[in-house]
């Protein structure tokens, strides 16, 4: 603890003292610094004492007055350098003690034997005045240092405030302005941001009265969606408030501000913590099917059109969305996904387009932003799109035309720029035979179809992907797995996989948490895979399995339209019409190529 902080206190104090006893007066810092003095002391503020300190050392070191009644020849005087010339005659100091830590002195110094009488003539009441001065010095100090630890306390404080990104502010009871951080002043330029100016001049005057009721009842205002004039713009920001308590007593509001465009980007900040690690080259497989699938990924990633991606639940498609996204120019914005089918058909409406406050029954206070919205210069993932129902198909129509949303109770529609990637397992064009589809609907969202093989379509992935999911599990469960028995390559490969990708990956989670060894074996594979097994292992030497078999790896290799199926025949030695032939045998022929056959 410093005194100097209070030398200018320290010099009004030694002068009314001396004035009141016509005595001078002088005090030192605990680094023997003469902070005040009256009479011939008074020219010497400022310089230091160590030469002829030695009764103020004593004092500071025992920390107890001390009355020097014969100066000069005082056995502490014996080292002070000035003890010929000293024209001392009489002196009392009395220590300043500040939380038990002596922080400096205080003396009465008598020049003559008229102020030495009047000392020795009370001298306890003058030891007992000299120490209640002291007392008051060390108060001085005290609050010096408290005044000092506010103003560091309020400085640091400002200095937090003003490096978050929230625009904050800090109200009265009655609504007037305390404080604004950097990031509001900012986003208000042009309006007054000061103390005393009125929160109905910055963020309008319903919204105003609205936190000051709710502040005034102890409750927290919660998100509000409103429109200021920013900047000669109408910006869309929440607003968030809550009352700020004193030692129980409510003493203010403070109140966050954030534009919805800045939430938005927080939003792809956390998504991309997840989505980030989905690239292309995390669609796993050597397939020509995968491979194909890869590079029209890449290509398809630069564009801004609709994506409707096909395939079998468990196949990836979700990763393939990802992948797109995060390959596109949009990858800085925000990929924001919805499942269309787990959410109740009565909440998607306000899930994908949000809904203005009072809307309808139950509706959040303040309205709520839609996945459109948050998905605004990024990438809106709409999965299982084939579970939408019919009226808002057309409502999604009406959206990826003319590229605005309409919050449910909204009177203005607001401009989105969103690119949107759709997919499904569903056989939508036998939906819109049956009128479970929109027409109009499902050629606005496939203008770039994109299909996913299923894993039984391209076995010589299982391989691949297994010893991808042993990787990732060794790290998980802590597990030493190097390879797969023979028994269990041949189990996991003759497997149709009916759950496709996501099955294979359970199944070998499965199997790492049961084995302890550095293979994964046969028999720790699920019962269900196991039993399967044992039925294929019965047609495995029947020529007609293997014919079988091997037509469909052709098939998947080449594809199964008429120039794939010719190469598939090519390939097999065998000619167009006899391949057609046996797809029909098999039970493989597709719809409409029988005629092909003849």
């Amino acid at each position: 603890m410093e005194m100097t902080s209070v030398m200018e206190y320290a010099q009004q104090i030694a002068e009314a003292i001396s004035a009141i006893v016509k005595i001078d007066v002088e005090i030192a810092d605990n680094k023997l610094t003469r902070l005040a003095g009256t009479g011939m002391f008074r020219n010497g503020i400022g310089s230091s004492m160590q030469q002829q300190g030695s009764i103020y050392r004593e004092v500071l070191s025992k920390g107890r007055q001390l009355v020097i009644d014969n100066p000069g020849e005082h056995y502490l005087c014996q080292q002070c350098k000035a003890k010929v010339t000293c024209c001392e005659k009489y002196e009392i100091i009395s220590p300043i003690d500040v939380h038990g830590q002596i922080v400096g002195v205080i003396g009465l110094i008598c020049c003559n034997e008229t102020q030495v009488a009047i000392i020795e003539t009370n001298l306890e009441s003058y030891l007992a005045f000299l120490s209640k001065m002291a007392e008051t010095i060390a108060l001085k100090v005290m609050e010096q240092e408290l005044v000092d630890g506010l103003v560091d306390a309020n400085h640091y404080l400002t200095s937090v405030m003003n490096c978050l990104n929230e625009a904050i502010f800090t109200a009265d009871m009655e609504g007037y302005l305390l404080h604004a951080n950097l990031s509001a002043q900012n986003l208000f330029a042009g309006i007054p941001v000061m103390p005393k100016t009125h929160l109905s001049a910055i963020l309008g005057g319903e919204i105003a009265t609205e936190i000051l009721n709710s502040a005034r009842t102890g409750e927290e205002l919660t998100e509000r969606e409103i429109k200021v004039g920013v900047k000669h713009n109408r910006l869309r920001v929440v607003v968030h408030a809550m009352p700020i308590y004193a030692q129980d007593v409510m003493s203010g509001i403070v109140i966050t501000v954030r534009p919805l465009a800045e939430i938005s980007r927080m939003v792809n900040r956390l998504a991309m913590q997840e989505d980030s690690f989905y690239l292309v080259s995390d669609i796993l497989g050597d397939s020509r099917s995968m491979r194909e699938l890869r590079e029209q990924a890449k290509t398809v990633a630069a564009s801004k059109s609709t994506i409707l991606i096909r395939g079998e639940s468990g196949t990836g498609k979700g990763v393939l969305a990802r992948a797109i996204h995060n390959l596109s120019p949009r990858r800085m914005g925000p990929f924001v996904a919805i499942n269309c089918t787990a959410i109740p058909e009565g909440l998607l409406e306000s899930e994908l387009f949000g809904y203005e406050d009072g809307a309808f029954t139950g509706a959040r206070k303040g309205g709520k932003i839609g996945k459109f919205e948050l998905a605004n210069q990024g990438t809106l993932f709409l999965d299982e799109i084939g579970d939408m129902p019919l009226f808002l198909q057309a409502k999604m129509l009406r959206v990826l035309q003319e590229r605005q949303v309409e919050r449910i109770g909204a009177l203005n529609p607001i401009p989105v720029d969103v690119r949107v990637i759709a997919a499904t397992h569903r056989d939508l064009e036998k939906m819109m035979a049956q009128h479970e589809f929109r027409e109009d609907f499902y050629y606005r969202i496939n203008v770039i179809p994109v299909f996913i093989a299923s894993l039984r379509e391209r076995k010589e992935d299982v391989d691949i992907l297994c010893h991808h999911f042993i990787k990732g599990y060794n790290q998980q469960l802590n597990k030493h797995v190097v390879d797969m028995s023979e028994s269990f390559r041949q189990k996991v490969y003759s497997y149709d996989w009916p759950g496709n990708v996501r099955e294979l990956q359970n199944a070998i989670e499965y199997v790492m948490n049961l084995t302890e060894g550095p293979v994964l074996d046969a028999e720790y594979l699920p019962q269900k895979i196991r039993e399967a097994n044992l039925t294929a292992a019965v047609s495995l030497y029947s020529l007609a399995a293997i014919e079988r078999d091997t037509i469909m790896r052709c098939l998947a290799e080449f594809g199964e339209t008429v120039q794939g199926k010719s190469k598939a025949a090519a390939a097999l030695g065998i000619g167009l019409a006899t391949l057609y032939r046996k797809l029909s045998r098999y039970g493989l022929s597709q719809n409409g190529d029988n005629h092909l056959s003849k």
